[in-house]
């Protein structure tokens, strides 16, 4: 998969979108970060702090609840992700907006893409992450399984990263992906 070739997919057919919003409680956005090394695709993500109440050790992308003071849903994403694992990404470097996601708890989850040519510079995380994992795209998209828990609502498929599974929200934003990089 050529990283340009998939920036320039992202960026064509997902503009970045920055919009003001209404404020929600169910309201989210989170940051995909892509970048290359030694040739290969990498994507950043992050397992959940055991301790926390809404979803514990899960795996995700970095991100969060919007904020009034936020104003879009972009900067939601930028402050969570600097939050969350100390990654302070300029909004230039925002390429993309995929389809929103909507979680069995009711939230709206906005991915925004951000695809960057080197490793980037991982800050201290905070308590809300108990680890980073910096995995090979095309090595986790080949774990998929179909989702045979039989819920309603959630991902049909789901990733592996080693003994983490991913689900719901994460699981459809890869799948968003993977349709992207396949149909290039």
């Amino acid at each position: 998969m050529d990283l340009i070739d998939f920036k320039n997919k992202m960026v064509n057919h997902h503009p970045v979108v920055r919009e003001p919003v209404v404020w929600s409680p169910w309201t989210a956005s989170v940051m995909v970060v892509l970048y290359v090394n030694n040739d290969k695709i990498f994507v950043l993500m992050t397992l959940r702090s055991k301790q926390l109440k809404i979803h514990p050790g899960e795996m995700s992308f970095p991100g969060g609840r919007y904020e009034e003071e936020d104003g879009d849903l972009l900067s939601t994403a930028l402050r969570e992700t600097k939050e969350e694992i100390g990654l302070k990404l300029d909004d230039t470097l925002v390429n993309a907006t995929l389809p929103v996601v909507t979680t069995l708890t009711g939230y709206q989850i906005t991915p925004y893409v951000a695809i960057l040519g080197t490793c980037p510079n991982i800050g201290e995380l905070s308590d809300e992450v108990e680890d980073i994992f910096e995995i090979p795209l095309v090595d986790l998209l080949s774990t998929k399984q179909r989702n045979t828990s039989g819920k309603t609502g959630e991902s049909m498929y789901l990733y592996w990263h080693s003994t983490n599974c991913i689900w719901g929200a994460s699981a459809k934003i890869l799948g968003d992906i993977e349709y992207l990089r396949n149909s290039l």
